[in-house]
């Protein structure tokens, strides 16, 4: 059996209730929910550019969020989530131009 020793960073989940800090979807509420979030631990100041483990610097993510956010040179939890907010914009202009009209 798997211990708490295991999970490195079992305490960020439960910091951020298994909710993605970007968008706010929802991993606890069912196996389904928590499956289809795909909930990973986002660096906010990726390692890459100097960030560390400390928890601090991570936050629970999504998936889709963490893709998106991806390697960007963020300094703070607020930088990266306009970061997140800009690129689903972004997304979501492009689908409603060419997803949408299938």
């Amino acid at each position: 059996m798997k211990t708490k020793q295991d999970y490195p960073y079992q305490h960020i989940y439960e910091r951020d209730n298994f909710t993605c800090r970007y968008c706010g979807v929802n991993g606890s509420k069912d196996f389904n929910s928590w499956w289809n979030a795909a909930l990973t631990i986002d660096h906010i100041t990726p390692v890459i550019h100097g960030g560390t483990d400390d928890p601090s610097n991570l936050v629970v993510s999504c998936h889709s969020c963490n893709l998106y956010k991806g390697s960007e040179n963020c300094r703070s939890f607020d930088d990266a989530k306009v970061v997140v907010d800009r690129k689903r914009k972004e997304g979501e202009v492009w689908f409603l131009k060419h997803a949408k009209t299938c």
